[in-house]
């Protein structure tokens, strides 16, 4: 059974997803940090880039964002267009366009953004401009499918784009219409908004955590969802009748936080751990990169008791199940590689692969299985729109600038001791250093026995120690001077 726990009462909201009381999924948005994705704004191009069928777009946020030439109206309503038009033909620098965020902000990289904006309604998707339509492929039959796209392209505009959800087969023609009419109706408010407006400026922003809540709520037919925040409680409430959703909604009104009530927190300071244990006694090891995530799969404390083929076979099948569960509780993007445990018979692999294929189709977002490499690693991508756990909930360490790793007792004193022979011809007759304990030891050797020809080396100079506090690895070469300055200051 599905039950969603929404905390939105505090500035920092969340909302964990369980399923038959397994955290499946886990949703944070700190307000610094709150998702743009899906928010049109009425950006200005700021520079074109014909090498990469790009421009770069001012629509408010820090850095600008990308948008590629397929994603531009004009291009995709350009009826003889090869795809070899330059880019200048479509879209010129200067120019402002609604556009819409396609991919928040990750790493380095600014948002994705397309000028095919979308709005939607549960059983009906809108985008202008683009001339298209779709219908979803879990229509009970090809007749029903074909009514529907009939039925699309004889109401839709040039520019528009429609895709027929699920939810519409058995409504009718004129629901239909009226879905259409008002979502057309409210992109033309939103046009007549941004006539208004100085570019940049935000048109429409998405509240994308009652939205996601809403689309948990409609992949599953009855659940569970316990919240904290009474208006959003109320909205809920209000778009479950209107829907016909059998969810129990309940309002949570005690003092204690609701994560906690409901035993998740515990859960959730697990989420960023880099080891993940199996039942089993095998564990899986995490390491996110900006380019790729690589998981490696272990045997660990597994050991069967039948042939090693099935032992290893055994840890890979929990493997498969769990590292899809991952993906999307840490909300892993991006291209994933899964180093499992070495596998002779090809029929094991392929069985890995569907193992992976069904539970990650439990996911929200698009994941495609690629295949094995010829290493042995599977190949895994899935649809970046948002940062990861990670991302929103950690920093770069200030001392090992995010690697995991620093530099060790040994570089650290003998780049010290280079830094003090750069000084050796000049007249200072001593030297103040500090350094931790660790980097001091290095540097003079045991009981000090590498002080006098050190002292020697950097010009006869005097050598000050004193010792830097905590367990970090690292120096700093305080002043030169006499002996006498150097001693009163050391004092």
């Amino acid at each position: 059974m599905k039950k969603m726990i929404a905390n939105l009462a505090s500035r920092e909201k969340r909302v964990a997803v369980l399923e038959n009381d397994v955290l499946c999924r886990l949703d944070i948005m700190p307000p610094q940090k709150r998702s743009t994705v899906g928010n049109i704004y009425l950006g200005k191009v700021t520079k074109v880039l014909p090498g990469m069928d790009a421009v770069f777009v001012d629509y408010g946020a820090e850095k600008n964002g990308f948008l590629h030439r397929d994603e531009i109206p004009s291009f995709q309503l350009a009826k003889n267009s090869d795809g070899k038009t330059a880019i200048g033909q479509y879209i010129r620098q200067g120019e402002k366009l609604l556009v819409q965020v396609s991919r928040d902000e990750t790493g380095t990289k600014g948002a994705k953004l397309t000028g095919l904006n979308e709005l939607s309604t549960e059983s009906l998707v809108y985008i202008h401009g683009i001339d298209y339509v779709g219908v979803s492929k879990k229509f009970s039959n090809d007749h029903m499918q074909k009514q529907w796209r009939e039925l699309a392209m004889q109401n839709k505009k040039t520019d528009e784009g429609l895709i027929v959800r699920t939810t519409m087969e058995n409504e009718s023609e004129a629901f239909f219409i009226e879905e259409l009419t008002s979502l057309r109706e409210m992109y033309q408010g939103l046009e007549r908004k941004a006539a208004s407006l100085k570019a940049p400026g935000l048109i429409l922003e998405r509240d994308t955590l009652l939205e996601m809540i809403m689309a948990e709520m409609t992949r599953t037919t009855v659940g569970q969802l316990v919240i904290d925040d009474f208006n959003a409680y109320l909205e809920l409430k209000k778009w479950a009748r209107k829907n016909h959703k059998e969810w129990e909604i309940s309002h949570a009104t005690g003092p204690q936080n609701i994560f906690s009530e409901s035993s998740i927190e515990s859960k959730v300071e697990k989420t960023n751990k880099k080891i993940v244990w199996l039942d089993n006694g095998g564990y899986l090891i995490f390491d996110e990169t900006e380019a790729f995530t690589v998981i490696d799969v272990n045997s660990g404390k597994f050991t069967g008791k039948v042939a090693k083929e099935t032992t290893l076979f055994a840890v890979n099948q929990a493997a498969a199940k769990e590292v899809s569960r991952q993906l999307r509780l840490k909300n892993i993007s991006g291209i994933v590689l899964i180093d499992f445990i070495n596998m002779d018979q090809p029929r094991h692999k392929q069985e890995i692969i569907d193992i992976v294929k069904k539970e990650t189709a439990k996911d929200e977002k698009r994941v495609q299985v690629i295949g094995f490499t010829e290493l042995g690693i599977l190949q895994v991508t899935r649809k970046r729109t948002s940062p990861s756990l990670s991302e929103l909930m950690t920093v770069p360490c200030p001392v090992c600038s995010g690697s995991g790793k620093i530099e060790s007792p040994e570089t650290m004193a003998f780049r010290l001791e280079r830094d003090l022979l750069e000084h050796r011809q000049t007249d200072d007759e001593a030297v103040w250093v500090e350094a931790s304990r660790a980097v001091a030891d290095v540097l003079l050797g045991e009981k000090e026995s590498y002080r006098p020809t050190l002292e020697e080396l950097i010009g006869g100079k005097r050598l000050f120690l004193s010792f830097l506090p905590g367990a970090t690895n690292a120096y700093s070469i305080k002043r030169f001077g006499t002996v006498q300055e150097i001693s009163s200051a050391f004092e």
